[in-house]
């Protein structure tokens, strides 16, 4: 399973993910602004002006902030789940924020079934084969507990 997200707090993970498309990047690593070099150094205690331990660059967090791009990695990873998963499940989102709302509708395009877990609709509720209106929080563990076998 595939989750795309665009959280940045890396609970997906602490959650038991192992394949997580984080499309705007993670707050528990840092960057490099000039080489790029990615670490999941977390100091409790940063200095005033964090170095890159590879060039004399000062680190940010991984994160896509406003008027930036998003990894085309990350974007790549996230066509790639959505056009070949066998069911495409939308949790917890407005399905308003380009391009990840965009997902949704490339699964839908190619066939695949979408369902929608949400405490309102969206722009995505007319397309999909379910629609769940509620909290995913109560929503998601009911239907795992109501699984057959």
């Amino acid at each position: 399973m595939t989750v795309l997200t665009q959280n940045i707090d890396g609970l997906h993970q602490k959650a038991g993910n192992r394949d997580v498309v984080e499309l705007r990047g993670n707050l528990w690593r840092v960057r490099c602004a000039e080489c790029g070099t990615v670490s999941a150094d977390h100091p409790v205690e940063l200095p005033i002006l964090p170095r890159c331990g590879r060039c004399p660059g000062l680190l940010r967090p991984d994160v896509v902030w406003f008027g930036e791009m998003l990894s085309p990695k990350a974007l790549a990873d996230a066509e790639k789940a959505a056009v070949s998963c066998d069911l495409f499940l939308v949790v917890g989102t407005s399905a308003q924020v380009q391009p990840a709302a965009s997902f949704a509708f490339r699964a839908y395009d190619r066939g695949i079934p979408v369902v929608e877990i949400n405490k309102e609709p969206t722009p995505v509720s007319n397309f999909v084969v379910v629609s769940l209106i509620g909290r995913a929080g109560v929503i998601l563990p009911a239907l795992v507990e109501d699984r057959p076998g």
